[in-house]
């Protein structure tokens, strides 16, 4: 039933995830009068892996930031270790070849490893399948491109910051790890079986180590949260964190019909990943049992891209789908009346929930899942459900209450607006670099408007302003 709808909203032209080809024209227009014409570089990202298709957070927050700093001037270069394949104009024309470093490099490169606790360095490296001759490629990059900014992707970007750290002084060295990786394993072991404890534990020690033998010292750290800023600063020895919260494309994922289907769910999201599993077990297992006998026409749909063995036994409980991977999933989202993200351990953001919004589409949502969250005391973008009972509730009243649903829609879409998009992200991250430069130095926004014009002239923080913005409410 759901997938015919999903097909229906397909055909009535909203079913391509492609930037739409007057904003790809906008964007290489940016980029081919302020990338190509300069062979200057403000900042440079590196990655591991690959950065498209932006199917992991990594690279959600990665390739929307990169895009964002490009619309507004700011002369970015980015290069992955792994091959990036199928990218779209825009990031293949920011996009330059990892290269193979020259016996200078890896030299330089290896300077950054050594001295104390150096053996113990390589030894995580190899545990963690880490060549050091191919992450040394990041100081030949550096080397020959002259960033001001260096900025590295993902779990191991640590790893190739440090190896920069004694040949490249001048260059700031800015981990963008969004979520704090300890806090997350930590969270995830307390909904973990007791079978798995201990393979929970060997992660959490490996990421303790990655924090503390190649973050400590690096410039500066992004967290998507309050939380994972503080801790991030706290935990890595980092010298001062911000927190950066993700936005989400407004264009893409717009407001349009909704919620066709009556008495239904939808959740979303990589179905290999701990917290989504932990969520989909949980609400099937609690929850759903009481909603189907109220409903027996009720339906719950699981939507994403490489399910475990426990989700795809999901499909034997009565009215449980379980679709695996779509291409797009804005049309199964809006034919569901209601979404739920049930989320009971994980950190950061959830991008699902920021989607969501934007389609201005009614959710139920967990403590956890709205966890480092804006919220003003006269938004109220989603219903939160705090135990089983209000689950049950809270979807059964929303089911029954178009008006209450259309009001949450509209209050979501609302703040969404207000609070995360890609542009004022972009701004504090510009802000956060210039408050590490030399004011000679200093990355300047060429297609800013009026009210973040001031950002070319941002003198350095202090320490407490750039500690991530913790004294924002959560």
């Amino acid at each position: 039933m759901l997938i015919k709808a999903a097909e229906e909203e397909r055909h009535r032209g909203k079913g391509k995830m492609n930037m739409g080809n007057h904003d790809e024209m906008n964007i290489q227009h940016l980029l081919n009068t302020t990338q190509d014409n300069d062979s200057k570089v403000d900042v440079l990202f590196l990655s591991e892996l690959g950065m498209w298709p932006a199917d992991q957070g990594f690279r959600v927050h990665g390739c929307q930031m990169i895009r964002a700093l490009c619309e507004q001037g700011v002369r970015v270069r980015m290069a992955s270790l792994r091959a990036t394949e199928g990218a779209p104009g825009w990031l293949e024309q920011v996009r330059v070849t990892w290269p193979i470093a020259t016996d200078q490099d890896e030299a330089a490169f290896r300077s950054g490893w050594k001295g104390k606790f150096g053996w113990l360095r390589e030894k995580v490296a190899s545990h963690q399948a880490v060549r050091m001759n191919e992450f040394a490629g990041a100081a030949r990059l550096v080397r020959e491109l002259k960033p001001k900014v260096v900025i590295a992707l993902g779990q191991h970007g640590p790893l190739m910051l440090k190896g920069l750290e004694k040949a490249y002084p001048a260059v700031k060295r800015i981990w963008y790890a969004a979520d704090e990786p300890v806090s997350f394993q930590l969270s995830c072991l307390r909904r973990d079986h007791r079978s798995v404890w201990k393979s929970r534990l060997r992660l959490t020690v490996i990421f303790a180590l990655i924090e503390g033998l190649f973050a400590r010292g690096l410039d500066g750290a992004i967290g998507v949260s309050p939380d994972d800023a503080k801790r991030l600063k706290w935990i890595g020895g980092i010298k001062r964190s911000v927190t950066i919260r993700n936005g989400v494309d407004l264009n893409t994922f717009d407001v349009g019909d909704h919620g066709t289907l009556p008495r239904s769910v939808v959740f979303w999201g990589r179905m290999d990943f701990d917290p989504n599993v932990d969520a989909m077990k949980w609400f099937v297992n609690e929850v759903w049992g009481e909603l189907k006998g109220r409903a027996p026409d009720a339906t719950l749909h699981i939507v994403g891209k490489n399910p475990t063995l426990s989700i795809r036994l999901l499909r034997g409980k009565a009215g449980v789908e379980v679709l695996g991977e779509v291409d797009d999933i804005r049309p199964y989202a809006r034919t569901a009346s209601l979404v739920i993200l049930p989320m009971r351990c994980g950190a950061g953001i959830k991008n699902k929930l920021l989607e969501g919004a934007a389609m201005g589409l009614p959710m139920v949502v967990s403590d956890q899942a709205v966890r480092g969250l804006e919220v003003d005391a006269d938004e109220s973008p989603y219903v939160v459900a705090r135990n089983r009972e209000a689950w049950v509730e809270q979807i059964w009243s929303l089911w029954h209450d178009p008006v209450a649903r259309m009001k949450v829609s509209q209050n979501a879409r609302q703040w969404v607006e207000r609070h995360h998009n890609w542009k004022d992200a972009a701004m504090k991250l510009v802000g956060f670099m210039n408050g590490m430069l030399e004011g000679k130095d200093w990355i300047e926004v060429q297609n800013s408007t009026p009210d973040i014009q001031n950002i070319n002239n941002h003198k350095p923080a202090s320490d407490q302003e750039n500690d991530g913005g913790l004294r924002q409410a959560a």
